[in-house]
């Protein structure tokens, strides 16, 4: 925790931490941002980071929904991020509702018992069912979270895309044997998630949370995990068939983290590869130009490349919509100086061109919150609307910040907020 990390706001016992989380955090937010001045928005994907953060155990964090929505918006709130959700770890939800062991650990999130996969033998697929999703796994806990982002003005559900599912459910390595060897098991698998699994769980989503647009999360599908002729085999079909069925129930999906290109050797660095993966994003998104520069090393790679890539979209006029994520070992790392180098090198490479938004990719829960409060000042102020001509004549000033606990002790009272809580 920064500051005082020894104390912790929140509690650290399962018996007190309905009393001791902030009673209506929903607002924040709005309050914190009211009367900005136009800039780059910044959110971030920061579970574990929260949690930690705040001091608070795991088995709470990721099991009961008022919990994680409040911490998550009192960290968003507390970063001065342009919005505040739960965000859960939505790659486990379906895996473990189906019956996949899990890990769960007293400091992060679960995570899926690879050692022990739900599909050890092909002939265990035919056992699985459509579990009764109300009752299964941590589905509750979920559906809790989407309905409570809702009420902050996110109705949208999230869910494990199919390539992520199966490799959840089969493993990695095995199913890409499956995909070469035995390519009619492997399309049994996707069929399974896509035509029964993945559909009913979404249509509970909507009953239970009045959500019409489901977000798919499929990171296992990234580069260089999957090859741009694989993903063209084997993701985008599979998207556009889910996608066929949820019409049917008058639901539709987006698709985030496949295809996002991920080559860590940046030696290996391949302008070609990015490009036909900027373009399978592009298929994700219904066509749409809008990408994610995600989990990739952009701290290092020849943005130019990109630019190029957009230069087709810049000449006909349209803007792309473009997520520039900053890299979690960046982050945690630092120094502030290279943190804020990135942003600015982003915001100078595609800002006035096209409208771009910040993710700080999943920050690591043990990251300075320092680094966090560089990183969204950096964002804002370079990030200041419109984009001045010379972002290196901009010196950019990271104010003091108090400790998380006093931070929420003294918002939780509505201090200098105008707000009623």
């Amino acid at each position: 925790m920064a500051g005082k990390k020894d104390k912790g706001f929140f509690a650290t016992t399962e018996t007190d931490i309905q009393e001791l989380v902030p009673s209506d955090p929903k607002t924040w937010c709005i309050a914190l941002n009211r009367n900005n001045p136009e800039w780059i928005k910044v959110t971030a994907q920061m579970h574990d980071h929260a949690m930690t953060l705040a001091g608070v155990p795991s088995s709470s964090f990721y099991s009961d929904a008022r919990t994680h929505v409040h911490v998550m918006v009192a960290v968003a709130a507390y970063y001065g991020f342009d919005a505040g959700r739960g965000s859960y770890d939505s790659y486990n939800i379906e895996a473990e509702a189906l019956g996949q062991k899990m890990i769960y650990s007293p400091s992060a999130m679960p995570t899926v018992d690879n050692r022990q996969p739900l599909i050890n033998a092909k002939e265990d697929l035919a056992k699985l069912r459509v579990p009764d999703w109300l009752n299964a796994g941590r589905v509750r806990f979920a559906l809790d979270v989407i309905k409570m982002n809702a009420g902050l003005g996110l109705n949208r559900g999230y869910f494990c895309a199919p390539f992520s599912l199966a490799v959840l459910l089969r493993s990695y390595s095995r199913l890409i044997r499956d995909m070469r060897r035995d390519p009619e098991f492997a399309h049994d698998l996707f069929s399974f998630i896509v035509d029964e699994v993945l559909p009913s769980y979404l249509a509970l989503q909507k009953e239970y949370c009045g959500t019409d647009v489901g977000l798919g999360s499929d990171a296992w599908a990234a580069f260089p995990n999957m090859t741009p002729d694989l993903l063209e085999e084997w993701v985008v079909p599979y998207t556009r068939r889910l996608n066929d069925n949820l019409k049917k129930q008058n639901q539709s999906a987006l698709f985030v983290a496949g295809a996002d290109y991920c080559e860590m050797r940046t030696d290996c660095f391949s302008a070609e590869i990015m490009g036909q993966c900027l373009d399978i994003q592009r298929k994700f998104m219904g066509g749409a130009p809008v990408f994610i520069l995600g989990m990739g090393a952009w701290d290092k790679y020849p943005l130019e490349a990109v630019q190029e890539y957009l230069e087709p979209l810049k000449r006909e006029g349209t803007r792309a919509v473009i997520t520039c994520g900053v890299p979690a070992q960046l982050l945690r790392n630092g120094p502030t100086i290279a943190i804020q180098e990135t942003i600015r090198r982003m915001i100078d490479a595609f800002a006035r061109d096209h409208n771009i938004s910040f993710w700080l990719a999943n920050i690591p829960s043990d990251t300075p919150s320092d680094h966090i409060h560089a990183a969204v000042a950096a964002i804002h102020q370079y990030g200041r609307l419109p984009i001045a001509k010379h972002l290196e004549d901009i010196e950019v000033e990271v104010p003091e910040r108090e400790p998380l606990h006093e931070f929420i002790e003294k918002i939780s009272e509505g201090a200098g907020l105008g707000l009623e809580l």
